[in-house]
């Protein structure tokens, strides 16, 4: 193998084995807890037979997403899932069982994504950022929000956004933020001050009457407050930001309730603003593992250890500013994420290797704790079906979860196989039909959830 061959395959991402679990009735989600009997719940991690023989190299979702982007070791990007506002990139409306290419990025090496609400945003081995979906508060960073009516301002297929040199994004229910040679710049909704340019871009619209409007943001813009820092993460909860900067500091702005911001008091902040409790003798080094959700947010230090921060639990106080997990001390976490309300790690402590979950399940089983297992757990627990597997990455969304599992290990060779009923799910009803839920498709074969 020649030099460069060699450089090249060090460079290579290590690729791994896709595991799901939690809802597949993609309209159901956050809407009705009944499930067509095609599409059950998953209540253990699955494998994805659409995914058979893919190397997956990272997968993204979002704390409101219901739907799922990966990527594989050549860049290929795919997505899958709801698919109303066009989020899925695939040109319509219509929702995916089973992960799908991007055609319009086929011709692009796809490394990083993430999921709002109802839109998508990747970023390529050349630095640039391609967005799709609601463009309705300029979210996508396309520079434009157009004036439709009686519609909404959809793009169905992948735009270019309007940043460069960009290695991370984030996205919250309906903003982006782009990190870019360690600037970050953002676009989108700016209502509780989560763009983070000092402002929510609020008016009057009404003479007579009081009408708020927070006029959107569709050029990104570069976040003044962190122009003189050089930030190395960033992630996204509904409507708040938490960004980490190479000499430790960690900001954090956007919606202050449950005291998701860690400043102690429960108020937006339109600016960034510095975590004290995170500064001094706890150091966060620039690698350090952010996750944030509807309104909880979580960041390691020096070591692993993980601090929270924010309404964890639908009962009991909030945490005001961070504090060490206690219930996780000892483990060193690799991987974070955050469903709305629910928790996922990647962790070792010595020679163990666990994936462990947590939080209020909205009742889709995307804990995985199994058929007879608990649907919630206020406190992390292991999902005993990964138990010792080398989980790579976690990601969520609303209502389900992903485990990107090292290829060859043997938990996910012998994890159960989930078979979508069809590729297109056009049974389910457009959004406020009204329409009762039809059966699936006839002539597709129906879902399968089966062991190997």
């Amino acid at each position: 193998m020649s030099e460069a061959d060699a450089k090249k395959a060090e460079e290579a991402p290590e690729g791994g084995v896709l595991l799901a679990c939690g809802a597949t009735d993609w309209y159901s989600i956050g809407r009705t807890k009944e499930v067509r009997p095609d599409y059950p719940n998953l209540s253990v991690p699955h494998r994805l037979k659409a995914l058979e023989g893919i190397k997956v190299a990272f997968v993204a979702a979002g704390a409101s997403a219901c739907h799922t982007i990966i990527g594989d070791v050549n860049g290929v990007c795919y997505t899958w899932g709801r698919n109303e506002k066009g989020q899925l990139g695939l040109g319509d409306t219509v929702n995916r069982n089973n992960p799908t290419v991007v055609d319009g990025l086929r011709n692009k090496k796809v490394v990083g994504a993430s999921a709002g609400r109802n839109h998508t945003a990747v970023v390529t081995a050349s630095g640039e950022s391609f967005a799709f979906g609601l463009n309705s508060y300029g979210q996508l960073g396309t520079g434009s929000v157009k004036k439709l009516k009686g519609a909404e301002d959809m793009l169905l297929t992948p735009q270019l956004s309007l940043v460069s040199k960009c290695s991370k994004v984030a996205c919250g229910v309906d903003f982006t933020m782009w990190l870019c040679e360690g600037k970050l710049w953002s676009a989108g909704c700016p209502q509780y001050g989560q763009l983070g340019h000092g402002t929510d871009n609020s008016y009057n619209a009404a003479d007579s009457s009081v009408k708020m409007v927070f006029e959107p943001q569709p050029q990104p813009r570069i976040i003044a407050a962190l122009a003189e820092k050089t930030v190395t993460q960033v992630a996204a909860g509904y409507n708040h930001t938490i960004a980490v900067a190479s000499d430790g500091g960690v900001w954090t702005w956007g919606f202050g309730g449950y005291g998701r911001l860690g400043h102690k008091v429960q108020q937006d902040e339109f600016r960034p603003r510095l975590v004290e409790a995170l500064a001094g003798r706890i150091t966060v080094p620039p690698d350090a593992k952010v996750a944030a959700g509807q309104t909880a947010s979580f960041c390691t230090i020096v070591g692993g250890q993980l601090f929270a921060w924010g309404k964890l639990k639908p009962s009991g106080d909030n945490l005001m500013y961070p504090i060490p997990y206690h219930e996780l001390s000892g483990w060193t976490i690799h991987s974070m994420t955050c469903g709305s309300s629910t928790f996922a790690c990647a962790a070792s402590a010595g020679n163990e290797r666990s994936t462990i979950t947590w939080g209020h399940s909205n009742g889709y089983s995307e804990l995985g704790y199994g058929p007879a297992g608990k649907k919630s757990s206020a406190n992390p627990d292991k999902c005993m079906a990964l138990e010792g597997a080398q989980t790579l990455q976690v990601a969520m969304g609303f209502g389900h979860s992903l485990f990107l599992v090292k290829e060859g290990d043997a938990k996910a060779a012998s994890a159960p196989e989930w078979e979508a009923p069809c590729d297109k799910d056009e049974a389910a009803p457009a959004v406020g039909a009204g329409a009762k839920r039809k059966a699936a498709p006839s002539g597709g074969a129906k879902g399968k959830a089966k062991k190997k």
